[in-house]
Parts: C-alpha cells; sequence; structure tokens
C-alpha cells in the first residue's frame, strides 16, 4: 500500500473516534479545504460599455483620425525597415 492510500485509511478510522458532537467542525473545516482547493472559475463578463465617457464620442471624425494614426504608424515601420 502506498503512502495515500494508508493515510486515507488512517485519516478514515480516526473518524470513527471523533464523538457525535463534534462531527459538524470536522465537517466544516473539510468543506473549507475543498473550498479553498476547487474555487470556481470566473464568470465571462460583457464588455459592452467599456470605452463609454472615455472621450472618444468628444472626436467628430473618429474614423479620420484612425485612418491618420494607422498611415502614421505604417509610415513609421516603413521607415524603420529599411
Amino acid at each position: 500500500m502506498n503512502t495515500i492510500a494508508i493515510t486515507k485509511s488512517t485519516i478514515i478510522q480516526e473518524l470513527s473516534r471523533i464523538p457525535d458532537n463534534r462531527l459538524n467542525n470536522v465537517k466544516n473545516y473539510l468543506d473549507t479545504l475543498l473550498t479553498d482547493l476547487y474555487t470556481s472559475p470566473p464568470k465571462n463578463q460583457s464588455l459592452k460599455g467599456i470605452w463609454k465617457d472615455a472621450g472618444f464620442e468628444k472626436m467628430f471624425d473618429l474614423e479620420e483620425k484612425l485612418h491618420q494614426v494607422r498611415q502614421e504608424l505604417q509610415h513609421m515601420i516603413l521607415q524603420r525597415e529599411r
């Protein structure tokens, strides 16, 4: 028998010796251990509205600004490759 199996067997034997009025304490402790080990993964959250009130609504021609920035980046990248 490996050590893990022996440890589990010993724990089960020791549980039978615990008085009935203390079993809830053991159960609470085990629940705490299991909760710490098996936390549920975070749920997906919507990113809708993440950019609201970030200042983009103040730009009158957002598409033109984006086009300009892309052109500048393209020019910078092309200059770097030479």
